[in-house]
């Protein structure tokens, strides 16, 4: 909870001092746009809870609008609609309590294979700096707004927070187009607003193709 909140205080802080800049396209055009290819496993070695098993394959775009040209880095918010499908199942049936109701129905559906969905808005800050000629290091954060369309015993059906933070390398292969290759962690769950929400950490990997229409 407190890691959203600190996410949303530094959006709301760099958004505020966008708008004090004087610009002639403005914040709502676009300097750039693209698509993101991304996988996520639960089984990694960043995370690998025996409990379940968690795999997402998410399609991703990508609007640039850049408010600031400060000489280290380049420095931008993203905004970035985007569909997850993801493959599911519990492997411990005894991490649904007896406590709860129904308990041995939810341990027989829940320890099945099954396919959700989360659809999310989410913002993106992006910090890029050139090292190369024609290659840039970037990093973003990202939180998001979204809804998942199945209750597991992780997260419970309907609003959802998606979190990301990724590492990569920015790669010019024209004048006005490059490809992005990266890494980083997610995270889903609802803030308590429902229960469940035990959530799913992820290790991602992904692809990304940009354009450049100024």
């Amino acid at each position: 909870m407190k890691f959203k909140l600190l996410i949303s205080l530094i959006f709301v802080c760099v958004i505020s001092s966008s708008y004090g800049q004087k610009s002639k396209k403005g914040l709502f055009s676009p300097t750039k746009f693209g698509i993101q290819f991304i996988q996520g496993n639960e089984n990694s070695f960043l995370f690998n809870d025996p409990d379940y098993f968690y795999r997402s394959n998410t399609l991703k775009g990508q609007f640039y609008y850049p408010f600031t040209k400060w000489k280290p880095m380049a420095i931008s918010l993203i905004l970035q609609p985007q569909l997850q499908f993801i493959q599911h199942q519990l492997y411990n049936e005894h991490f649904v309590k007896p406590t709860e109701d129904d308990y041995l129905e939810k341990r027989k559906r829940y320890t099945q294979l099954k396919n959700l969905s989360i659809f999310a808005v989410a913002l993106g800050l992006e910090a890029k700096k050139q090292v190369f000629k024609s290659t840039s290091i970037f990093f973003q954060i990202g939180l998001g707004l979204g809804y998942v369309d199945m209750t597991t015993e992780r997260l419970a059906k309907g609003f959802t927070f998606t979190q990301n933070g990724n590492l990569g390398l920015d790669i010019k292969v024209t004048p006005t187009a490059s490809i992005q290759i990266f890494g980083g962690i997610g995270h889903v769950s609802n803030a308590n607003i429902q229960l469940p929400n035990s959530g799913y950490n992820m290790f991602n990997t992904g692809v990304g193709f940009l354009y450049n229409i100024k």
